[in-house]
């Protein structure tokens, strides 16, 4: 029924001009809404737009420094690496300067030394309590003096020799003041040249030749055994060190003196003979 009555109202021009104008509001208002929702859509987009460009400017302008800083790195790092190169050369060679200055010097101090005590005389000692060695060794112009040992068997706790600077020069003078100089042996050694074998040889042979002398009895004394070692009695003293501290006996004596002198038998050179042409 409603629907017919409608049907018989837009049959009227003035409704179908009412209706007309209605349609024509409504598509305007349609129209309206789409080109302001367009308009805003398109300013959002170029608002994204901008950003983005300028965003895309700014991220340019970033790679650009970047690019910019990465190449003054570079250079940094390169120069930074021809600097540290420098002055690890600059390290080494002062490294090997100095080595070469502290072997120099040790040389000039090994010099000196063989120097000061070329023509130095080395006595002998014997602690008759524990029964070790001392080598005491006088400059030339005898204003200076060096003790070398223990060797062989000591005793820490012993108090003879507790003090070797004070006991070996008086036991050497004790000697001298009752006349017995005769008692102390020296090596014998002809004028010719002699290698240090052949001299350390003499040395031991006068030491165990002092040894020999000496009484088989413990005392509370140093006894000088020998003298006129040449120079600083090194070979000497290392096998002498070596030899007592081998032996066994409680009184060691004869056994040192058996040892040194087959030491002595065993490094003497043997003298060839030369046989005449034709002969």
């Amino acid at each position: 029924m409603a629907g017919r009555v409608w049907s018989w109202l837009l049959d009227f021009a003035p409704v179908q001009e009412a209706v007309r104008g209605q349609v024509r509001a409504a598509v305007e208002r349609v129209m309206d809404d789409t080109e302001e929702a367009q308009s805003r859509q398109r300013k959002r987009h170029r608002d994204a737009l901008g950003r983005g460009e300028r965003e895309l400017t700014e991220l340019r302008t970033k790679v650009a420094e970047l690019m910019a800083a990465n190449t003054d790195l570079l250079g940094s790092n390169t120069s930074l690496r021809g600097e540290v190169a420098e002055l690890t050369e600059a390290a080494e060679r002062e490294v090997a300067e100095r080595e070469e200055f502290a072997h120099r010097l040790l040389r000039e101090q090994e010099t000196a030394v063989e120097r000061e005590w070329q023509g130095a005389v080395t006595d002998v000692f014997c602690c008759q309590s524990c029964w070790a060695f001392w080598f005491l060794s006088t400059s030339p112009d005898r204003t200076s003096c060096t003790v070398r040992g223990p060797f062989g068997r000591h005793d820490a706790a012993c108090g003879v020799c507790s003090e070797p600077l004070v006991a070996l020069p008086a036991a050497k003078s004790v000697v001298l003041r009752k006349g017995a100089e005769d008692r102390v042996s020296r090596p014998v050694l002809d004028d010719e040249p002699h290698s240090d074998i052949a001299v350390a040889n003499a040395e031991l042979a006068a030491v165990a030749e002092g040894l020999g002398r000496l009484p088989k009895v413990p005392s509370r004394t140093a006894a000088w055994i020998a003298t006129d070692l040449r120079g600083l009695p090194d070979l000497p003293a290392k096998v002498l060190g070596d030899i007592a501290s081998r032996t066994t006996m409680p009184v060691p004596i004869d056994g040192i003196v058996a040892g040194l002198r087959a030491f002595v038998e065993v490094g003497v050179p043997k003298k060839s003979s030369v046989t005449a042409p034709g002969s």
